[in-house]
């Protein structure tokens, strides 16, 4: 009788093991993370490495066609220590934050955001389409919408720079301008899915 009990017990495990990859891997797939490319150029001690970022108001495939996206994905791969060198191709018109705070530049070096070649330290609150936003890091970055008359092909090059902690971990980043349209309050759909308004930073 225990040695019955055991062999179901050890099917019952290895069955959850098989589903519960299934559901994982396949079902709620991840896709591979952007990775940081190295520059021979070093900032205040710290290696420098560049990501670049899309922000699109409608990704125009995959399963949520009409949803708000980061392109290429929302997951980065950064090394410890690294000064980032972001930059973000803003396609998407302002919606603007509820909360003045996210209008604000805050953790980048010398809390400031660089919109078209101009420095910025904040912006009108009713001006963001999105924010890059990592609250364990502290880092904030408001990201100039699109005004009503822009052409079809207008965009705004923001860029900015931040230091991650010289140790590993994964921190997750999101939007905080309620841009889901359709959802309660704006904050549902892509706003709580990686991959779209929320990704992870990945250091080490």
């Amino acid at each position: 009788m225990p040695l019955r009990l055991g062999i179901v017990v050890a099917a019952l495990a290895t069955t959850g093991v098989i589903v519960g990859f299934f559901v994982t891997r396949f079902l709620n797939p991840t896709p591979a993370p952007i990775v940081a490319t190295s520059t021979a150029v070093a900032l205040q001690g710290h290696p420098v490495v560049n990501v670049e970022l899309t922000t699109v108001g409608a990704i125009g495939s995959g399963p949520h066609p009409n949803w708000v996206a980061y392109l290429p994905t929302t997951y980065i791969d950064v090394p410890p220590g690294a000064v980032v060198h972001m930059t973000i191709i803003q396609e998407d018109s302002a919606t603007g934050v509820r909360n003045p705070y996210f209008s604000l530049t805050r953790g980048t070096i010398n809390n400031e955001t660089t919109v078209n070649g101009k420095v910025f330290k904040a912006l009108d609150p009713s001006l963001p389409a999105h924010t890059f936003t990592i609250p364990d890091l502290g880092i904030n970055v408001p990201l100039d919408g699109l005004g009503s008359n822009a052409s079809a092909n207008a965009r705004n090059v923001i860029t900015f720079d931040f230091i991650v902690p010289n140790r590993k971990g994964v921190f997750r980043w999101q939007c905080f301008v309620p841009c889901a349209a359709g959802t309660l309050y704006g904050n549902g759909g892509p706003m709580q899915t990686l991959g779209y308004m929320a990704g992870e930073l990945q250091v080490g």
